[in-house]
């Protein structure tokens, strides 16, 4: 196999565990840099590579050819920012990477799109699939049949069941659970250790055990 190289778009806490990911996996990603509009100091010293640049840059380079890229920046307040930087290299022509850690295991029926990001000790079961940008985070247990939409998040430690379906842009927080055959829909957010048996419309919040809709303050 080819060792590609890898740029990092994002130079934060969620990029630092991406590119161990990454490393991971040496002879498939050569982990050249990070673009960045933030200097990332700690992320240049702790992982011993550069910031590129800004994003300006990273587009740059996408159109260039030079690397292959995955979004580093993950987390309940980056829903709308991943999708936009997304759409913005996307326009450069850009080469997405999917990044697996090398204790994650894949089913090989399972299907992962491009720019899907597979953290340490996740397990993805038969027939499942991870939709373009999706993150799988460590130690989540995506069962079969199982489909995650585009850009959406499952925290660490989270448990989807069989047949269940997250869709685009939704976060599942930690060690939250989803029964199987549930529909969460989009832009949903799922609350930590919520334990959901019952379908989350699009654009709901549900906290809890049984998980609810989340009151909103008066």
């Amino acid at each position: 196999m080819t060792t590609l190289d890898l740029v990092v778009i994002g130079g934060g806490e969620h990029a630092r565990v991406l590119i161990e990911a990454a490393r991971s996996r040496p002879d498939r990603w050569n982990v050249i840099g990070f673009v960045d509009v933030e200097p990332g100091e700690e992320t240049s010293r702790r992982m011993g590579i550069p910031r590129l640049g800004s994003d300006d840059e990273g587009r740059r380079m996408a159109a260039a050819g030079a690397a292959h890229f995955v979004l580093g920046i993950a987390g309940l307040n980056s829903l709308n920012a991943r999708e936009s930087l997304a759409a913005a290299y996307d326009e450069a022509g850009v080469r997405w990477g999917t990044i697996v850690h090398a204790t994650a295991w894949i089913s090989p029926t399972a299907r992962l799109d491009g720019g899907v990001f597979v953290s340490a000790g996740a397990i993805i079961n038969s027939g499942a699939r991870m939709e373009r940008h999706a993150v799988i985070n460590t130690g989540a247990v995506i069962e079969h049949d199982v489909v995650v939409g585009e850009f959406a998040q499952v925290s660490p430690g989270a448990v989807l069941g069989g047949g269940s379906r997250v869709g685009a842009r939704s976060y599942v927080g930690l060690g939250a659970s989803v029964r199987d055959h549930v529909e969460i829909g989009e832009a949903a957010v799922v609350g930590m250790g919520a334990v959901v048996v019952a379908p989350v419309p699009s654009g709901g919040r549900v906290v809890g055990n049984p998980a609810r809709p989340q009151r909103t303050p008066r």
